[in-house]
């Protein structure tokens, strides 16, 4: 046993340019997929966090970029007078933001204050905090994560110019960070100040981009959804109120896609990865044809060679998985990585069972790849095989 773990050892060294391409060529693919499923892992608990929320959110049916009257808010509120299903009802405008001197851009909406903490409770969680948010029209909500690359605290005064509309640099002083927001990146200010200075500017200031409704039960997010879309059933201004989470796929997917072109990202990349596995396999068995005849002809048996095949495939293929999983599971639990954050999904989790998952493909990689030249040193006959060699 151990001569035959010798032998096996020396035929994976005898290339070595060879096998650390191949080992390359395997690592890389199941990097991205583990990267990848992490992605992906992590925007389905961004959605699966919207759930709990109880939200909906209320566009313009034709468009998102179609903006809301500010009024929509009081006839939605008149659905529900009683406040059976409804919490509260906050408009929101989109702003966006840069910071002069900082590339990094922001992602601002200006919010009702008197509506948005009961509708977004997580985001002011003292009595300090909601006391600045109400008192200050000036206050301004940020993300921990944008806090932290930004270098601002609690108590900073900084200016943000709008991206959009009316393009005006405004003056903000930060009250919260967010501590306990899943949302750790979006910045959050008051409308009523944004209208002041959209009013100076003489464009139209009571509009918002959506709506965000709290509701108090499951039921109630139903109930609320099918009236809202009938109260403004055949207006202007008609409406698409939709749970939080779908709303949150549905933008995601329109922006960027990420689920759907990282899953095609990752099935090609591992189709490479086995063409790869078998161009290397063709050219060992090439290679060693001599060699396999030999066996052959000392008594070594055909299954035996075929073993010995897939063995050396499958070592060479998991060793790989195993750098490429390895990798960023490492870097992103155990270096500076871990503080790393995305958009939606803020941190990127790489679970143990995803790393084991992409040493499996590796492994099924090696299977694969050296299925057609094992076949073909089994059946190899070691006169053909002498034949070839004159």
């Amino acid at each position: 046993m151990i001569l035959r773990f010798s032998y096996l050892l020396r035929n994976l060294s005898r290339n070595p340019l060879r096998t650390l391409l191949t080992l390359a060529a395997v690592a890389m693919p199941v990097m991205i997929l583990v990267l990848s499923t992490a992605v992906i892992s992590g925007i389905n608990r961004f959605l699966d966090n919207s759930v709990k929320q109880l939200r909906l959110v209320v566009t313009q049916k034709a468009s998102i970029a179609n903006p809301l009257p500010l009024g929509h808010r009081a006839k939605i509120e008149a659905i529900d007078p009683d406040r059976r299903d409804l919490v509260a009802v906050c408009g929101m405008r989109y702003l966006g933001g840069a910071v002069e001197g900082v590339q990094h851009p922001l992602s601002t909406l200006a919010v009702e204050p008197d509506t948005f903490p009961l509708v977004y409770p997580e985001h002011l969680t003292t009595q300090a905090e909601q006391d600045a948010w109400n008192r200050d029209r000036q206050a301004l909500i940020v993300g921990r994560s944008t806090a932290a690359q930004m270098g601002w605290k609690v108590g900073d005064k900084v200016t943000i110019r709008a991206s959009v509309p009316p393009y005006t640099a405004m003056d903000y002083h930060v009250v919260s960070t967010a501590p306990r927001s899943a949302d750790d990146v979006t910045l959050f200010c008051r409308l009523d100040y944004l209208q002041e200075e959209v009013r100076r500017t003489e464009m139209v200031p009571d509009i918002v981009s959506l709506f965000f409704i709290k509701c108090k039960s499951d039921g109630g997010l139903d109930r609320m959804r099918a009236a809202i879309d009938k109260q403004f059933a055949g207006s202007v201004d008609e409406t698409l109120t939709q749970h939080e989470k779908a709303f949150m796929s549905e933008f995601i997917r329109q922006q960027f896609d990420l689920p759907t072109n990282l899953s095609i990202l990752s099935a090609v990349t591992i189709f490479v990865a086995v063409m790869a596995a078998m161009n290397t396999m063709g050219m060992n068995f090439r290679d060693r044809l001599s060699e396999f005849a030999t066996l052959k002809s000392l008594g070594f048996r055909s299954r035996w060679v075929f073993a010995l095949m897939q063995t050396e495939s499958v070592l060479l293929c998991a060793l790989g998985g195993i750098i490429g999983a390895g990798s960023p599971f490492i870097a992103f639990t155990y270096t500076p990585l871990k503080n790393y954050k995305l958009p939606v999904i803020q941190s990127l989790e790489i679970a143990p069972v995803v790393c084991l998952y992409g040493i499996l493909i590796s492994v099924a990689i090696g299977i694969i790849a050296a299925a057609p030249p094992s076949l073909a040193a089994a059946r190899t006959r070691v006169v053909d095989a002498f034949r070839t060699l004159e």
